[in-house]
């Protein structure tokens, strides 16, 4: 059996913990789901173990250093300038080759592949990180959201696959003078962190059909959307159960709508943390003219985005949903749609007097539960409102509360048409 010692490091334990583990016959799809990791990582490591451990004694479980023996015949100090020299100009951004991006360890080594450095001649993070902070080259991280304390009892979703979960959001308006105001659709999936973004004179329901249809016309429809309560998405604030035309598109789509707690946008992280990058790379740095000045400029910053992200993940297998597209001569009437079969999901915070809002009407789940956050789903088919709760240190959440929720109009079947 693989060892283990406290004084291992933490990514040394999870390294013994997964090899011991597979030694005991668990199912190696259970042990990566379990460690957020992939097939290719486990294989690595008990690779490893068998190869290492058994024929010489070493400690396997330790990483090896990536750090370059000879790049291009540079010595130390010469690969210590080339990352110095690329981590200033990434963080200057004056040329084509380096506006609108971001400067970490990961982009410096995509910027050394772009300029024809190998994989096997590139220091690895852990080296170029160490020069950044030798060096005095480390700038005061953004400001993030605050995480919720209940790690995530607060939601149902665990995406492990590309295009399970899809998180959207408007960022602006901004004011461009002599213009008028522009607003940014942008739009994240959360497990491969690829990016869709565009902009607008108004953050009207219309651009948000019209970006969502162009976007799962040329990428794959999600099993989830998540957005916040901003009209746009969520729609009428007054009227009792009221659909959206966006939440009806999403059903008709297949696409099951997750609204998060008002005014929590943390509950966003995967898309707040982009547009934390959006504005701070592109948004609050350039000067724009017009509305086609900014769209030309974004799709720079979007590029860059992706391409990184194609770099981060280059070695992970992900795994990715069955692909789902709108056809290209797809057509609908966006302004009559139809509810159709189908989930849509709320997370909420339970209220001093028990209750929950959900599409402008209160529903009972118990004082008890004041200030806790739960899980509220519409069954369109079933016309009912259940609500869940976890419990703390339950892996998953339970059945608290059903209503019948009468939606008051035909709920069109589902016909599965892509």
């Amino acid at each position: 059996m693989a060892e283990s010692n406290e004084t291992h490091t933490e990514e040394e334990h999870e390294r013994i913990d997964a090899v011991n583990r597979y030694q005991r016959g668990e199912r190696p799809s259970k042990i990566c789901k379990s460690l957020g990791r992939s097939r290719s990582w486990l294989q690595k490591w008990v690779g490893r173990y068998n190869n290492l451990n058994k024929s010489s004694g070493k400690e396997w479980f330790k990483e090896e250093s990536r750090a370059p023996k000879n790049v291009h015949g540079k010595t130390d100090s010469e690969i210590e300038q080339l990352v110095i020299n690329v981590r200033k100009s990434l963080m200057e951004g004056t040329t084509e080759d380096t506006k609108y991006r971001c400067i970490g360890a990961v982009e410096i080594q995509f910027r050394m592949h772009e300029l024809g450095y190998s994989e096997d001649e590139m220091p690895s993070l852990s080296t170029i990180k160490r020069i950044i902070k030798r060096n005095g080259l480390v700038v005061q991280s953004r400001k993030r959201y605050i995480r919720c304390k209940s790690k995530k009892r607060y939601t149902l979703l665990n995406p492990t696959k590309v295009n399970e979960v899809h998180q959207m959001d408007f960022v602006g308006p901004r004011h461009i003078k002599g213009y008028g105001r522009i607003s940014s659709l942008n739009l994240i999936d959360v497990v491969s962190s690829k990016a869709r973004i565009r902009q607008y004179v108004g953050q009207t329901m219309d651009t948000v059909i019209e970006f969502l249809l162009g976007y799962w016309t040329e990428n794959a429809i999600p099993n989830y959307l998540q957005m916040d309560n901003g009209v746009s998405f969520i729609g009428d604030l007054i009227h009792s159960r009221h659909f959206s035309r966006v939440v009806r598109l999403c059903l008709h789509l297949g696409v099951e709508p997750v609204f998060i707690a008002p005014s929590k946008p943390w509950m966003n992280g995967a898309i707040e943390g982009f547009n934390g990058d959006f504005g701070e790379k592109l948004w609050e740095r350039e000067q724009f003219r017009d509305l086609e000045h900014i769209r030309g400029e974004a799709k720079i910053f979007l590029m860059r985005h992706n391409n990184r992200q194609d770099w981060k993940y280059r070695k992970t297998d992900l795994e990715v949903i069955p692909q789902r597209r709108v056809p290209e001569d797809f057509e609908i009437d966006v302004h009559n749609l139809p509810i159709t079969e189908g989930k849509v999901h709320f997370i909420r915070q339970v209220k001093e007097n028990g209750t929950i809002s959900v599409l402008n009407e209160y529903f009972y789940v118990g004082e008890s539960l004041a200030h806790e956050y739960v899980w509220a789903t519409i069954d369109t088919k079933q016309e009912q409102l259940m609500i869940y709760y976890r419990e703390k240190n339950e892996e998953k959440a339970g059945l608290i509360k059903i209503y019948d929720y009468k939606i008051g109009e035909n709920v069109k079947i589902f016909e599965e048409k892509f």
